[in-house]
């Protein structure tokens, strides 16, 4: 009888000991800001999307994928294959797999 009252009372107070701590913020994040002024926003939408349009942000995530489209190589594959060839012939070393 005395086990399983010593194993019930120390999973009563694994459990509750975890309740206790579940409305505080974890470790290692901000400060926890209840009281911050609810702001709302008198712009409509569509005034938020022309002053979105008319700002871009200055790093675009596509930029890499709209020149990749734009930039048109005159090479044949016959001719980079060769070119790949030729300088592998040469001591060039492919940076690929786990050895790169």
């Amino acid at each position: 009888m005395q086990v399983k009252t010593i194993a019930l009372a120390s999973l009563f107070s694994i459990v509750l000991a975890g309740n206790a701590f579940a409305a505080q913020p974890a470790s290692g994040e901000g400060p926890l800001f209840l009281n911050e002024a609810q702001a709302v926003s008198t712009l409509s939408r569509d005034a938020v999307r022309q002053e979105a349009i008319a700002n871009p942000p200055l790093v675009n995530g596509y930029d890499s994928v709209s020149d990749a489209k734009s930039v048109r190589s005159t090479a044949t594959r016959a001719q980079v294959r060769e070119s790949t060839r030729d300088a592998i012939a040469h001591g060039f070393h492919v940076k690929s797999g786990e050895s790169a």
